[in-house]
């Protein structure tokens, strides 16, 4: 195994995941992993997941007894912030109307980063799920330049943000829309994320689901892993990421024989740092 460490899990204190932490655990030990992070879902600054992060931190915290190689995380996500404004004012996005504005609309996220260490995580994997730069985008017919333009802004944003330590599962997009040809993404993109990254001392995710997603074709899992590998090489220290909600399996086989073609090998997957744990 080239992989021996996995920083993006998510258990059951997570909206959409059902895993107990102890099978988390136990499932890790027999797979020999190294560390494990907890990273349970904080989406928005409402109530439900601000409750969800405090219940996932007191879990980890409680369970580190019997599994000490487990990491306390959280995984965020953009938001628009005039949707984050709103429940800050209201606690809760029911009866929120988007306005309309010229140009898109700032990025925000659910907590600081204060507010993440007083409960004592470690790190924040931090990633782009879907546009927040327009009225109504999740209604909107895919657009696959607008998307790509979107994804690029958010990943830039991420890449300087205190924040976020591991840019989560870069490019990835609830409909496949390029997961036929991962050339539609302009290397020049690319680079800049690359360089932004390493500016900052961020680390880059290869995700599990990336590669196993139904919708993604195989010459798009093999330009992927290549993706990864230029990330690697140029400079950017590369975290795995199981992503898993429901069990904990071993995938790890599945993504290294992507992995090694595009020519990862032992000791080239990344844990992450403590000078880079809060």
């Amino acid at each position: 195994m080239i992989i021996r460490s996995d920083w993006h899990v998510h258990s059951e204190y997570s909206y959409d995941a059902s895993t107990p932490l102890d099978v988390i655990g136990e499932n890790a030990k027999k797979a020999g992993m190294r560390y494990v992070g907890i990273t349970d879902h904080v989406n928005r600054n409402d109530k439900q997941y601000l409750g969800d992060l405090k219940r996932s931190a007191a879990g980890v915290t409680a369970a580190r007894e019997k599994y000490p190689f487990l990491v306390l995380g959280a995984e965020l996500t953009p938001i628009e912030k005039p949707l984050f404004d709103y429940i800050a004012e209201t606690g809760t996005r029911d009866g929120f109307v988007p306005p309309a504005q010229e140009g898109p609309y700032d990025i925000m996220l659910a907590v600081t980063k204060q507010e993440l260490k007083a409960l004592g995580l470690r790190y924040a994997v931090v990633a782009a799920h879907r546009r927040v730069d327009l009225p109504n985008a999740k209604v909107l017919p895919p657009d696959l330049n607008a998307s790509i333009k979107e994804w690029y802004r958010q990943q830039m944003f991420l890449a300087a943000d205190e924040r976020v330590t591991v840019l989560g599962h870069p490019w990835y997009h609830p409909e496949g829309l390029w997961y036929d040809d991962f050339s539609v993404i302009p290397r020049g993109m690319n680079a800049d994320i690359f360089a932004a990254l390493k500016e900052n001392g961020k680390y880059i995710e290869c995700n599990r689901d990336i590669f196993t997603d139904k919708k993604s074709a195989e010459k798009f899992r093999r330009q992927y892993a290549e993706f990864l590998r230029e990330a690697f090489e140029a400079g950017v220290p590369v975290t795995y990421g199981s992503d898993h909600h429901n069990g904990y399996p071993d995938a790890r086989p599945t993504v290294e024989q992507y992995l090694i073609p595009a020519g990862f090998s032992d000791g080239d997957f990344s844990e992450i740092s403590e000078k880079d744990l809060w």
